[in-house]
């Protein structure tokens, strides 16, 4: 009985001591697990984001590929180019014939140096276009249309000369004068805005100031149509007049 309790106190301390290395285990068990949990999580977040950034990486490259197709090609290409000769750009294959002719110098309406005026304008002005159009184009196809542009102005200056004829309508010749201005306009702007590429705005003001030049002669041509509309519509009043009193 007396021998018991020694053991007893000496075999506490042992099983204090077992009981303190379990839980030491156990804490670093559940700090390496913590550890790796967490490793793993980190690991998984980084493969996400290189994968993201791999994808949007490639649907950049595939938006920009797609903008460069859908980008209109605005560059000079020397070699798609028409050659341009400044016969297919005039105003018209006689208009130093027509310019020149002596007939005109009898007119009595006062009305044909005017249009006189308006031919030799666009004549110039045709002519210092097509020397800008044999310069660098902006586009391939800009040659041709300055080109297509051209040629319809040439029947614009028959219609004009046909109307500086005697017996003179000058309410038709004020329209087809008109006319021919407009469509030497549309050449100076086609020719303009697909010839410019480095050149100032001011280094082409020759050509507003040659479409402002027509103005005052369209002017006076406008007049004379209206006061020639007016007189018109003055006689027919009284005809109409004369015809309804009775005899």
């Amino acid at each position: 009985m007396f021998n018991t309790s020694p053991v007893q106190r000496d075999d506490a301390p042992s099983q204090a001591f077992a009981s303190s290395g379990v839980t030491m285990e156990t804490m670093e068990t559940v700090v390496a697990v913590a550890i790796g949990i967490l490793a793993a999580v980190f690991v998984g977040a980084l493969i996400i984001l290189v994968v993201i950034c791999r994808r949007q990486k490639g649907s950049g490259n595939f938006i920009n590929k797609q903008c460069r197709d859908m980008r209109p090609d605005v560059h000079l290409i020397e070699s798609e180019r028409p050659e341009l000769e400044l016969g297919e750009v005039r105003l018209h294959p006689d208009i130093e014939q027509i310019l020149a002719d002596e007939q005109w110098i009898g007119d009595a309406t006062g009305l044909v140096p005017h249009c006189l005026a308006v031919l030799k304008t666009c004549h110039t002005l045709t002519e210092r276009l097509a020397a800008l159009a044999m310069g660098p184009l902006n586009h391939s196809k800009t040659g041709h249309e300055i080109v297509e542009v051209a040629r319809r102005i040439s029947p614009r200056v028959d219609d004009v000369v046909r109307s500086m004829y005697p017996p003179l309508d000058a309410r038709l010749l004020e329209a087809r004068t008109v006319a021919l201005a407009l469509a030497v306009a549309h050449l100076a702007l086609v020719t303009r805005y697909g010839c410019s590429m480095g050149r100032s705005s001011r280094r082409l003001a020759w050509i507003d100031q040659a479409l402002t030049d027509m103005d005052p002669h369209l002017f006076v041509l406008r007049e004379a149509a209206l006061a020639q509309e007016a007189s018109f519509r003055i006689q027919n009043v009284i005809g109409q007049g004369s015809s309804n009193t009775p005899v």
